[in-house]
């Protein structure tokens, strides 16, 4: 059989009878790939799985790639559908028994198992490493997010937090001040998802939050906090620590902040894979359960954008009396990897709204105002319950009101609302529809002077802030809605004659520690008096030039796609959609794209492949909520230190 797929044996049972034809008629069809039916093909063959299980594992192999971290048995329609194909499966309690059975599938979780390649548990199945991972996350955030035994004068929290947060009109008419809120919950809690869409003041929240943290550490005369700022990419960190700057600076101003502290607080973040130590030719970090990070309070912005197996490391090293912090936004993109991990937390946590009772009354306390409290039972579904706290005020300029409407609609699903704000358009919003002659038109015309005063720029300094002002977006990477075709777009009417051309705007592709550049750090490459090239780019300790032969991998940046451009926010953004649906077309991905602009969007789309991404959801499957309801509830609502 072609690709080593397994044949049906004569003494088979009709449940490996229908396995086997699923295999064949998925590999025939192309929705397996190689890979997929290698991997069938080891269980069988060399492993002497019955077919049952080698198609459960060629879907679970299937399904990382599609970004799930497992799969439900009673559900592989839905990844067959996903993958543009059908086949009968085997009856869901004919193939369970056989994953019971077999001696490749491990069941009990972190049981031993060595030669187990998969594992079996809650009805699902997954690769045993994903298995791994899922399980040690869960406990490890079932350990962390636990209620911490607080021994802060409540007089004193209450007056830091009417200094810090000022009660606006909202908060002067009853409303809870919901930044305020989160910033005490972190007081209160080890773990804190401070959740929230474009605007809605999470960096504002999280910087004066760390203030808020050493004002109690120093009115209980304890030592100042160590803390870590930290993102999933280099742009997003600096972002994050350019973010946090300004709140600082602007609450100094304001008589908001002693002198002392605002010093105190960092402005520097750094990659998660910095944060961790990455160690070359291993995938393990020098930070883990045995070696912790070195840090009382650890803050992750962009959180969406950390898969699974990061999310389990960073957990994994963050000490038990530290402080975990994790910001993001539940309606964008999740991570390109597999596990939609904050999607996870979200549904663990509940909607971040109300908080439990007890964590309502204590909180109540230092904010001097009612805060809402959940009805419910402990155990109603949110394991995780009094974790999460959710921003709903807006607090973009005037400029952006458009924008921030778009948004609006985009999270409530509201099609008719989206359709209807895209048609008005305005000062901050314009939609084209064409076909490619036009688009070109469009690019040159909106892009292209953007990119040209990068090119012309005094110096590298300058020509990096100006890069800031546009992004293309696409939905793909290839073909000619595709990022790499305008890459070259714009570096052919730009008057490119040689690869590293003066102004060419380049985005770094891979982490290297070696460099101190990392995945999304954006260059731009500046030619001397005698035409030496060099690539600048705006590190950690100030602006640094390479060699082009001394980068690590890396590509032009005036076009990216919206996957890469998740951690990044620009003046302007032109996004362009394919002329056709594509399976990336998905709501997500329009929120995602159209919320990195600050003041413009201009949007290139044919009107059916926008209404089909209007209609598909981005769907990524994970076995993270069974496995946080599994665990003893107990754990985590027990007090600590």
């Amino acid at each position: 059989m072609n690709g080593g797929l397994p044949a049906t044996h004569p003494d088979a049972t009709h449940a490996d009878t229908i396995s086997a034809r699923a295999l064949s008629r998925l590999h025939a069809e192309g929705a397996l790939r190689g890979i997929d039916v290698d991997f069938a093909a080891l269980l069988r063959d060399r492993l002497r799985a019955p077919a049952t299980v080698a198609l459960a594992g060629a879907l679970a192999m299937r399904a990382v790639a599609l970004g799930h971290s497992s799969f439900a048995l009673n559900d592989a329609d839905r990844l067959l559908d996903a993958l543009g194909t059908s086949a009968q499966l085997p009856d869901v309690d004919d193939w369970a028994a056989a994953l019971v059975a077999s001696a490749c599938v491990a069941h009990a979780e972190n049981a031993g198992d060595a030669g187990a390649l998969l594992a079996f548990a809650h009805g699902r199945i997954a690769l045993r490493r994903y298995a791994r991972y899922e399980q040690a996350l869960a406990e490890s955030l079932h350990r962390c997010a636990r209620i911490v035994t607080s021994d802060d004068d409540a007089a004193v929290l209450s007056s830091a937090l009417r200094r810090l947060f000022p009660r606006d009109g909202a908060a002067a008419h009853g409303d809870i001040d919901r930044q305020a809120l989160a910033a005490a919950m972190a007081l209160r809690r080890r773990l804190l998802l401070i959740t929230g869409g474009p605007g809605t003041g999470k960096t504002t929240t999280v910087a004066r939050l760390l203030a808020l943290q050493w004002m109690a550490a120093r009115s209980r005369g304890a030592p100042p906090p160590r803390i870590a700022l930290a993102a999933p990419t280099g742009r997003a960190a600096a972002r994050l620590g350019e973010a946090i700057d300004g709140v600082i600076r602007a609450d100094l101003a304001a008589g908001r902040l002693d002198a002392d502290i605002a010093d105190a607080i960092p402005r520097q973040a750094r990659t998660l894979h910095r944060l961790l130590g990455t160690q070359p030719g291993r995938v393990s970090f020098r930070h883990d359960a045995r070696h912790p990070l070195p840090f009382d309070l650890v803050v992750v912005d962009e959180a969406s954008m950390v898969d699974l197996p990061l999310m389990a490391k960073l957990v994994a090293a963050v000490p038990e009396t530290a402080t975990l912090v994790l910001l993001g936004d539940p309606d964008q993109l999740p991570a390109v990897e597999a596990g939609d991990v904050l999607g996870g937390l979200c549904a663990a946590s509940g909607d971040g709204l109300a908080l439990p009772p007890a964590d309502a009354q204590a909180v109540s306390v230092w904010l001097d105002t009612p805060v809402p409290a959940r009805d419910d039972a402990p155990d109603d579904g949110a394991p995780l319950a009094g974790a999460r706290v959710h921003l709903l005020r807006g607090w973009r300029q005037s400029d952006a009101a458009t924008l921030q409407a778009l948004a609006d609609a985009l999270q409530r699903d509201d099609r008719d609302a989206v359709m209807a704000r895209l048609r008005d358009g305005g000062d901050s919003l314009a939609w084209h529809r064409g076909d490619a002659t036009p688009l070109a038109e469009v690019v040159r015309r909106e892009a292209l002077p953007a990119f040209e005063a990068v090119r012309d720029a005094d110096d590298p300094a300058q020509a990096l802030q100006r890069a800031s002002s546009l992004r293309l977006l696409t939905a793909l990477r290839r073909g000619p809605f595709g990022a790499e075709h305008w890459n070259a777009w714009c570096a052919a009417e730009l008057g490119a004659r040689v690869p590293y051309f003066h102004g060419r705007l380049i985005a770094i592709g891979a982490n290297s520690e070696r460099h101190g550049l990392y995945n999304g750090d954006l260059g731009v490459v500046w030619r001397d008096a005698q035409g030496d090239a060099a690539v600048w780019f705006d590190t950690a300790q100030g602006l640094r030039a390479w060699r082009p032969a001394q980068l690590p991998m890396h590509a032009s940046a005036y076009a990216s796609t919206v996957h890469k451009a998740q951690g990044s926010e620009f003046d302007r953004v032109l996004l362009v959609l394919p002329d056709a649906d594509a399976r990336v077309l998905s709501r997500e991905l329009l929120y995602t794209a159209l919320t990195r602009a600050r003041r413009r969007v201009v949007l290139w789309a044919a009107p059916e492949a926008l209404e089909r991404a209007l209609e598909r959801r981005t769907w990524r499957d994970s076995g993270l909520d069974a496995r946080l309801r599994a665990l003893s509830p107990a754990s985590a609502g027990r007090s600590g230190s």
